[in-house]
């Protein structure tokens, strides 16, 4: 196949893609950073990663034209490879977000665009294209980036230090979003070059089928990245920020902060029993919000627990009189089990210990439970510190079954949907079998047709919160056997 001229049509098609790419890559990189794990379930960001691969699609392709007809034989061989490696990326990406299939592959296909990478910036400064100053800087740039990378990667899997895995994963991010820069060197290569062409082009005008078809691509691609792009920014500060009714929801819940002997702060909603009496004791629910709680407002946390709002409706009060404790979750932390999120559960027990020293709280009746990022954390404290808890209620989320044989005393109803793509199924069933391996008779229920969002079914489980209140430990802090995870 012939290339295309590279006269000034192409010269100015090339640039615009590939400064589209980079404006595009940059918005997704810094609304990333400052949305933290918020960013990645918003759905429209499905449509948006969907564009940023036709863009980097037409701009490989340029760029591959471009070596074609100066000759580069191992860039244009390389970036090849990085076109095949790319496009394997965004199907496997595509797959897991839409359809919750692939996940097991979604590490080998960056691992692979990441090689294909560094063997595409070696081909840049070791063969004739480094005689081109600015592809030589690109070739640095994508080198230098993809190590990081690389060995970010490999210290992330390779370390139980869950705080080094935090760091390694932000500087993998400011890393990502630098390497959206590289192309800007690609850019200012082609526009030197353009501004050495003469007056008139010497070379044949660009194909009119071709050039018809990228001029519809520069003024689809432009449109998509404004259109998009707003509403990836307006959908990212919105999910940033309590809607609201989660606002209305937030004030009837008393704002906390636990502060501990080192500094160490957790922000917290508590919610008392109606009609509360010191004389009396009332049972404690932890209720460990979803990733739509992640944040610092103490405000987002209650209409993210489907705990929280559940029983705080009037009739549930009136029926289940507690105390509902709503600690919230800094966007770098989890409640724990999470790679590379570091555990703030030491936290959530001194609040709990705290809450017992100023309230009257039954000490054989704390239950905790969550969905989601709370389903993670439900299975984690209940796992570590099975002795604080008469029962557990993880709801979508993914369990140790390491610590199975600390779970086989704690009475669980785990809930999860068969078609859940942001949770594997497999994270509540492998955790349930290995506790009924150990002994235990844990409850599960698994609807069968649903995905991650089943707080209605869960709602409409008849008796799962008579289920829960009628849990009670016979000794208060009884003794009980705790493995630790490995």
């Amino acid at each position: 196949m012939r290339p295309l001229p590279l006269n000034r049509d192409f010269y100015l098609f090339a640039n615009l893609f590939l400064g589209l790419f980079v404006a595009a890559g940059l918005l997704q990189g810094l609304l990333g950073l400052w949305a933290g794990p918020h960013f990645l379930s918003l759905p429209t960001l499905t449509v948006w990663l969907v564009g940023m691969f036709v863009l980097s699609l037409v701009s490989l392709l340029l760029l591959l034209n471009y070596y074609h007809a100066r000759g580069y034989r191992f860039p244009f061989t390389s970036g090849v490879v990085l076109l095949l490696a790319t496009t394997f990326q965004a199907g496997v990406i595509l797959a897991v977000r839409v359809q919750g299939e692939l996940r097991h592959l979604f590490v080998p296909a960056t691992l692979l665009v990441v090689g294909a990478g560094l063997l595409h910036g070696t081909s840049l400064i070791a063969f004739p294209a480094r005689e081109r100053g600015w592809l030589r800087a690109a070739g640095v740039g994508m080198l230098l980036m993809d190590a990081i990378l690389v060995i970010t990667f490999i210290g992330t899997i390779s370390t139980k230090d869950v705080a080094l895995q935090g760091t390694l994963q932000r500087v993998a991010e400011w890393a990502s979003l630098l390497n959206s820069l590289v192309p800007v060197l690609f850019l200012l290569n082609f526009r030197e070059e353009a501004r050495q062409l003469p007056a008139r082009d010497v070379l044949p005008p660009f194909p009119q089928a071709a050039g018809g078809m990228l001029g519809f691509l520069a003024v689809a691609s432009i449109g998509f990245t404004l259109f998009f792009g707003l509403r990836l920014a307006t959908a990212t500060y919105q999910n940033m920020h309590a809607s609201p009714a989660g606002k209305v929801l937030a004030q009837t819940f008393e704002a906390h902060t636990y502060t501990n002997s080192k500094g160490d702060k957790l922000q917290y909603r508590l919610l008392k029993p109606l009609d509360y009496d010191p004389a009396r004791k009332y049972p404690l629910v932890v209720c460990l919000h979803g990733g739509g709680g992640w944040g610092t407002d103490n405000i987002r946390q209650v209409d993210g627990s489907w705990e929280a709002k559940t029983l705080s409706e009037p009739a549930n009060r009136q029926k289940y009189r507690a105390f509902l404790f709503v600690p919230q979750c800094p966007p770098d932390a989890s409640w724990g089990g999470l790679l590379g999120r570091p555990a703030i559960d030491s936290l959530v027990f001194e609040t709990i210990r705290a809450l017992e020293q100023e309230y009257s709280i039954d000490e054989t009746r704390r239950y905790v439970g969550g969905g989601s990022l709370g389903g993670y954390g439900t299975w984690h404290l209940a796992g570590t510190r099975p002795e604080l808890f008469a029962a557990a209620m993880p709801i979508c989320g993914e369990g140790d079954p390491a610590l199975a044989s600390n779970l086989i005393h704690v009475p669980i109803w785990a809930f999860h949907g068969r078609l859940d793509k942001n949770v594997p199924v497999s994270g509540s069933r492998d955790v349930i079998a290995a506790i009924r391996k150990a002994g235990g008779t844990p409850r599960y229920t698994e609807f069968p047709d649903r995905g991650h969002d089943i707080w209605k079914q869960v709602s409409d489980t008849p008796g799962v919160l008579d289920w829960l209140f009628a849990q009670k430990k016979s000794i208060p802090n009884g003794n009980v056997s705790v493995k630790k995870a490995p």
